[in-house]
């Protein structure tokens, strides 16, 4: 009996023992994962790729183990929205510069007033001093200093994890002539179909506003770059400044901009006018800049104007002037903007469509309807015709103020043709059958055609009788944590960002998702252009690589993501 009971006990303890490794294992095996949501655009924003580059995401930080990738996509006035209000904890988005210095890759990410409008809400008081020295130096050695402490700042911090710069692309049918994939600002009114006053062309893209102090996304400054004008205009191949409103770049050569590089004066050509036949005076543009200051859309781009242009908002110097003060001579075609500190890209800035001047009669408060009638501006062309998500037409303005700008660059007159009708289309596909059938149903297509559909139309060129045209662009794509002191508490933990940092895939996103179209990034700021290219540090590169899983899972098993955790996870899940 004794040995019956000994041999029972035996068994017993050795099924215990096999029950406790049987749960080791199966704990080991299902062992719970950091779960975290990915948010993308859904209606083509970014073209038809967006799904696709969502899923290599989530599959590559998904293969180092540790982490559940789940994704969420809405339209992107809804996105947009979610992004303003910080309610989107990790996502993806996109950059076209505003205007050509490394600053426009550095300061409105990174500081403090910028960041809101791409949704990280980073802030920190010593990068702010580091991009004040940068924009106020003309010295080259501390502009570089400056850039490569706020790009190993980025890569420290990782508010932001740069993927990889793009390409623009066009098609268009054969005879037309004019399209230039210009690298700041893309120009419909340079565009030429022969024989023929009207021009057809579909896009994917779609606005948020066409009210300069508030459009701060590609086709919304797209359209406001037609319909208005600035001081300072780009040329039509090159991101160089000439004159527009104005008749001189400022210079401190020609006594325009002060010594110090606080005072910039500019002259506005005489007789000015809206399309609508309002004067377009000194005081007019005084009046849409200080507009555009005190709106300050959350979404929009005021901040370049008060904080990177030094024009500031509220403050005062003790003689009741506004620091930054914008005063106007008494002949109303001189304007001086006096800056608090010296900027050296200041014209690119008053180039840039936030400081395109609008009607007196704008709306002050609020934004101006988008309606034709309320839409005016005093560029090439007028808005006479708009249909939500489908159409806007463009007509030529036959009070344009120098139809012979570009004289000097083979363009004798502008806008070229009377008529540009855009068409909204849902899909790269549509671009595509757009050129496919016959009669054509656009002239030229331009954003955003897919890399299947881009190779269709360069191996169908001849048949079709179209040209196809890549160019490298300074566009990049990005991953944005909202690291604001409201976010998840987990996006917030600097660890976690870096986890994720060290698990993205750039090559499987190069040859998954674009067909070795793109090139993968490892800082904001693109290599290759003349504005940027001294600056370039691959941060991200030499801190993270690209899919190191090992370092990844590394950071998140001291976090605690491995076996007999259930209460931390669920803890850090709330």
């Amino acid at each position: 009996m004794q040995r019956k009971s000994l041999i029972i006990a035996i068994v017993s303890i050795i099924i215990v023992v096999v029950i406790i490794a049987a749960a080791y294992l199966a704990l080991v095996a299902f062992k719970p994962k950091y779960q975290i949501e990915l948010w993308f655009n859904s209606d083509g924003h970014y073209g038809d790729t967006e799904d696709e580059l969502a899923t290599v995401l989530k599959n590559s930080i998904e293969a180092c183990g540790k982490v559940q990738v789940t994704l969420h996509s809405d339209i992107w006035a809804n996105y947009r929205q979610l992004r303003n209000q910080g309610r989107l904890p990790f996502f993806l988005l996109g950059w076209y510069p505003d205007y050509g210095d490394t600053d426009d890759y550095i300061s409105p990410f990174m500081g403090s007033s910028g960041s809101p409008s791409f949704g990280s809400f980073y802030s920190n008081a010593t990068v702010d001093q580091w991009i004040d020295q940068e924009q106020t130096s003309t010295d080259p050695a501390v502009r570089l200093a400056r850039f490569t402490d706020l790009q190993n700042k980025l890569a420290d911090d990782v508010p932001y994890i740069p993927l990889f710069s793009g390409y623009s692309e066009t098609a268009y049918a054969s005879g037309v002539t004019g399209v230039e994939l210009h690298p700041i600002s893309f120009k419909w009114f340079i565009v030429d179909k022969p024989n023929s006053a009207v021009l057809n062309a579909s896009t994917t893209d779609d606005i948020t506003s066409l009210d300069p102090a508030l459009a701060y996304d590609y086709f919304s400054i797209e359209l406001v770059n037609q319909i208005f004008d600035t001081l300072l205009v780009y040329e039509p191949v090159q991101a160089r400044l000439m004159p527009g409103l104005a008749t001189t770049v400022p210079t401190i050569a020609n006594g325009l901009v002060s010594a110090d590089g606080r005072n910039y004066t500019y002259n506005l050509r005489p007789g000015l006018t809206f399309s609508d036949g309002s004067d377009l005076n000194a005081s007019v543009v005084k009046r849409s800049i200080d507009r555009a200051i005190r709106l300050n859309d959350p979404g929009g781009a005021a901040f370049l104007l008060y904080d990177t242009g030094k024009l500031g908002r509220e403050a005062t110097n003790g003689n009741n002037t506004r620091v930054g003060a914008i005063t106007v001579a008494a002949n109303d075609l001189d304007i001086t903007f006096h800056l608090s500190a010296p900027v050296a890209f200041f014209n690119d800035l008053i180039g840039f469509s936030v400081a395109a001047p609008v009607p007196w009669d704008y709306n002050q408060n609020a934004a101006q309807p988008d309606a034709v009638g309320s839409v005016r501006g005093s560029g090439p062309y007028r808005l006479t015709g708009y249909t939500g998500n489908q159409q806007f037409i463009l007509s030529r303005n036959p009070t344009y103020h120098t139809p012979a700008l570009y004289a000097s660059f083979g363009i004798p007159s502008i806008p070229v043709e009377d008529t540009v009708t855009i068409n909204l289309r849902q899909s790269s596909t549509a671009l595509k059958n757009d050129l496919s059938v016959s009669p054509k149903l656009a002239d030229v297509v331009y954003r955003s055609i897919s890399p299947e559909d881009l190779a269709d139309l360069q191996s169908q060129a001849t048949t079709l009788g179209i040209t196809v045209e890549v160019a490298q662009s300074p566009f990049i794509r990005y991953l944005v944590f909202n690291v604001s002191p409201t976010s998840t508490a987990a996006i917030r933990d600097l660890r976690v960002r870096q986890a994720i940092a060290y698990s993205v895939d750039r090559q499987a996103i190069d040859r998954d998702v674009f067909n070795g179209n793109v090139e993968p990034l490892y800082s904001l700021v693109p290599p290759g252009f003349s504005f940027s290219a001294p600056h370039y540090q691959p941060v991200f590169q030499t801190e993270y690589g690209d899919h190191n899983c090992a370092a990844a899972n590394n950071i998140l098993s001291t976090l605690g993501f491995s076996m007999f955790v259930f209460r931390d996870l669920v803890a850090r899940d709330h």
